[in-house]
């Protein structure tokens, strides 16, 4: 595609105001300065776009919603105690992309930040979390900061275009919501991490011994015309090897006539 999708991040904060900002993240000498309306990383270069409001009463609920790991938490009341909002906006599409904006967001978290909501994503962090993801990045911790998995009908991911890849969708196996999440966490994190050449047909195993799957192209969740979560990659769509199944049904002298 000629345009990568665009990945934002929501920070809210307790800056009374834009300048008050710019100096929390000069003084907390964590690498990046402002550029007009740019974030900019001194030693890369990188910049994003910097959006900066005023106090928005809907922000602390949209943060529960989607951050219901740290609900209960103090930093969840800190963020309803926010002054301020600020959204930062880039280019997704790479993992190198989404690491360089996960980084930016955790300058500002550092600066005084509450918390990073991943508006491309749909999921929230705190902000001692954020700040330790992003620590260890080397360790591939942006496809768990970036990626969700919603659950239903059909089980799918959301957030895999923040990296340039296409999201991946199962229908769970005797209604087995978790397992399916766990294999999606799976898949998603293998195409993440390694990078696989797929194509149709191509099967996929969590473990030896495990389901097979044959992995099948799909269009992705459509979100709406304006949604940030759609991927414009497609998706994965992974069916259970039937042939595996039949042979396991018949024993094992029917595999060996094969």
């Amino acid at each position: 595609m000629s345009e990568a999708p665009e990945l934002v991040l929501c920070i809210p904060g307790p800056w009374a105001s834009r300048e008050e900002l710019v100096q929390s993240v000069s003084e907390c000498d964590a690498g990046y300065v402002y550029a007009g309306h740019l974030l900019l990383e001194i030693e890369t270069g990188f910049t994003c776009e910097v959006v900066f409001e005023g106090a928005d009463p809907a922000v602390p609920a949209a943060f529960v919603a989607v951050g219901p790991h740290w609900a209960q938490s103090e930093a969840m009341m800190d963020v309803a105690r926010h002054a301020s909002v600020v959204y930062l906006a880039g280019p997704g599409g790479s993992r190198e992309a989404a690491e360089a904006m996960m980084r930016a967001a955790a300058a500002l978290v550092d600066a005084g930040g509450l918390g990073v909501k991943v508006e491309s994503t749909g999921i929230a962090h705190g902000p001692a979390y954020w700040t330790e993801l992003c620590e260890q990045l080397h360790l591939q911790t942006a496809h768990r900061a970036l990626v969700v998995y919603v659950t239903g009908r059909d089980v799918y991911s959301c957030g895999m275009h923040n990296f340039g890849l296409p999201e991946a969708i199962v229908t769970p196996r005797d209604g087995d919501l978790q397992e399916a999440a766990d294999l999606l966490r799976t898949f998603t994190h293998y195409l993440f991490a390694q990078g696989p050449v797929l194509e149709d047909g191509h099967t996929f195993s969590v473990s030896e011994g495990a389901p097979v799957y044959r992995v099948r192209s799909a269009p992705a969740m459509d979100y709406g015309p304006e949604s940030l979560f759609n991927n414009p990659y497609g998706a994965w769509r992974l069916e259970p090897e039937v042939q595996q199944q039949a042979e396991k049904k018949a024993g094992w002298w029917s595999r060996l006539r094969h």
